[in-house]
């Protein structure tokens, strides 16, 4: 069980005060998670354990050192934490620097029912699990696959992804949350 003393305290104090637990988000996080330009992580909501705790990670699988523009490039979202027993994600792909910095980088595709893209307020496209995709065959961790096309011009991309290990105890107390970031240098070879 990963609950130490002060959690069972904290998760106690809220029980006697009466204050409302915050909702977790099984079908699918709120946009602006990945911890990537200034957005908060999975930590919003979900209490107790500093990022990237006891030795789990995430990474994502698929990104080449330098993206050829407009190639489709299948990636594989990676959760390794021990007793994780529903997981999700959220990933998000924005150009690094200049005019476009922090603007979206290329097209987020699912590739199956684990995975979905929601855009946030700003028009950010976020890929995530889904409902289907939360629940985990291996209590070591999850992955989830999509698609990323390139954008067709620009510079370095930056991938941010932040992922969940749920202890399955349907409160937000008590899950583990990493988070990684991935650059992507652009190809500058001119077309043939």
């Amino acid at each position: 069980m990963r609950i130490g003393p002060a959690l069972a305290f904290s998760a106690a104090a809220l029980v006697v005060s009466g204050a409302a637990v915050p909702v977790i988000h099984a079908t699918a996080p709120p946009p602006g998670h990945t911890g990537g330009f200034g957005e908060p992580t999975c930590l919003t909501c979900h209490t107790g354990d500093a990022l990237n705790a006891f030795g789990g990670s995430v990474r994502v699988e698929g990104l080449p050192d330098r993206y050829e523009p407009g190639t489709a490039y299948p990636l594989t979202v990676i959760l390794r934490a021990d007793e994780t027993s529903i997981a999700g994600f959220q990933l998000a792909a924005r150009f690094g620097g200049g005019r476009d910095g922090g603007r979206p980088a290329g097209i987020l595709q699912p590739m199956g029912e684990r995975v979905a893209v929601t855009a946030g307020d700003r028009g950010q496209p976020y890929a995530h699990q889904t409902e289907v995709g939360a629940a985990v065959p291996d209590p070591s961790g999850a992955s989830w696959t999509l698609e990323w096309l390139a954008p067709a011009t620009g510079g370095e991309v930056i991938f941010h992804v932040a992922a969940n290990s749920g202890n399955g105890d349907n409160s937000p107390l008590g899950d583990l949350i990493y988070a990684a970031e991935v650059r992507v240098g652009a190809d500058r070879r001119p077309p043939p």
